[in-house]
């Protein structure tokens, strides 16, 4: 059974999270402008920045998770939201309570700080992957298991102040770093450039010439909006047309 495009729900809540997103930074960077043209050499302007800078930068870590809302993986999504939001409160509590002399709050917002960007990349790489061969497919789950794996590393490195003592430990996290910044760029720019196996097969049939020109015909006649709107559904389900097309078929009654 073919996927399903993103539900009302679904499209009303990114939306509804997009608008948030779009308000909520507005509103810091009119704090920001307002304070610039002022007195910037007071603590509050130092804090309003600070806000308005910190707004920005989780606005885009929440908006890669808002993209998969409605999409496969919105689960990943949800959680990418959340730990932005967590991570954007944290960072604020620093710029304005400034609690600098505990040193459970530095551990808690520099985790939330990494998680966060750490799937929102995720998130960002699983919305830009279309291609579905399988070795995409294979690329972008040895890139997720690296993101992860880097992640739990460092993590590591920063709840216990013994593994710095470890030299292979912190070679071994540089490495794993590298190799999840190689898969970032490499698995969306060979999802764009590998053309997908399904279309590198030309198709067998046991068509005639007349019944091949009938075909073209048919496709030559498809309107621009309704091949946009296959290309849509097919990018939505995470398909190419050619397979999104074929699983829609597949579910008609044999005409035969």
């Amino acid at each position: 059974m073919a996927h399903q495009a993103p539900s009302a729900l679904a499209q009303s809540l990114r939306r509804a999270i997009v608008m948030a997103i779009v308000t909520t930074f507005s509103l810091a960077a009119l704090g920001g402008i307002i304070v610039l043209l002022g007195d910037i050499e007071s603590e509050i302007a130092y804090q309003v920045l600070a806000t308005t800078a910190l707004t920005g930068v989780f606005s885009v870590a929440t908006f890669c998770g808002a993209t998969l809302i409605g999409r496969r993986g919105k689960q990943f999504g949800v959680i990418t939201i959340g730990l932005a939001v967590l991570a954007l409160a944290l960072a604020l509590w620093f710029v304005w309570a400034e609690p600098y002399d505990v040193d459970l709050p530095w551990k808690l917002l520099v985790t939330a700080c990494l998680l966060s960007a750490c799937t929102s990349v995720a998130s960002l790489i699983l919305l830009l992957v279309s291609n579905r061969s399988w070795t995409v497919r294979i690329a972008l789950s040895i890139t997720l298991c690296l993101i992860a794996l880097g992640c739990a590393l460092s993590l590591i490195s920063i709840w216990f102040q013994s593994a710095w003592d470890y030299e292979w430990l912190t070679r071994l996290i540089g490495i794993v770093w590298i190799l999840a910044a190689l898969g970032v760029v490499v698995v969306p720019v060979s999802s764009l450039l590998l053309k997908p196996e399904s279309a590198a097969v030309e198709p067998q049939t046991d068509l005639g010439e007349a019944d091949s020109d009938l075909s073209a015909k048919a496709v030559s006649e498809l309107s621009p909006q309704s091949v946009r709107r296959i290309e849509e559904a097919a990018r939505l389900a995470d398909l190419t047309p050619d397979e999104f097309v074929d699983r829609c078929l597949t579910t008609l009654p044999d005409s035969h």
